[in-house]
């Protein structure tokens, strides 16, 4: 039975790819995060040469999906721009276990009312 990847291939990033929908922007973009405390969205661009506002965009998209946090910084004279920082990785995790548990129940549920005549 083959469901798309084999068992020897799943790893985080299929993982992640699959729960999240990353991109190979949102993946790199990620990784980035993890070795800064914390970084505008023009940085993240500069270090992956990168246009800001594709940065910004895949930085909200990672907002979104709960995997980074994002904090309003004002300047003292007027305007203002966001930090964006990696969630803790334990966070990541638990959260990520949920929504697989969930899955996998919709899942078994799904399957016991399974009727192929309507396929």
């Amino acid at each position: 039975m083959s469901f798309g990847v084999n068992q020897e291939e799943i790893d985080c990033d299929n993982v992640m790819e699959c729960l999240y929908d990353l991109s190979a922007l949102d993946k790199k973009i990620l990784a980035v995060l993890s070795e800064e405390e914390e970084l505008t969205s023009s940085e993240i661009a500069e270090k992956l040469d990168k246009d800001q506002s594709t940065a910004y965009r895949s930085l909200e998209k990672l907002f979104d999906c709960g995997l980074v946090y994002k904090e309003k910084k004002t300047i003292r004279n007027g305007g203002y721009y966001f930090h964006y920082s990696l969630r803790p990785l334990d966070k990541i995790k638990e959260e990520a276990l949920s929504c697989v548990e969930r899955w996998y129940e919709e899942m078994k549920d799904s399957i016991k009312y399974m009727d192929i005549s309507n396929l």
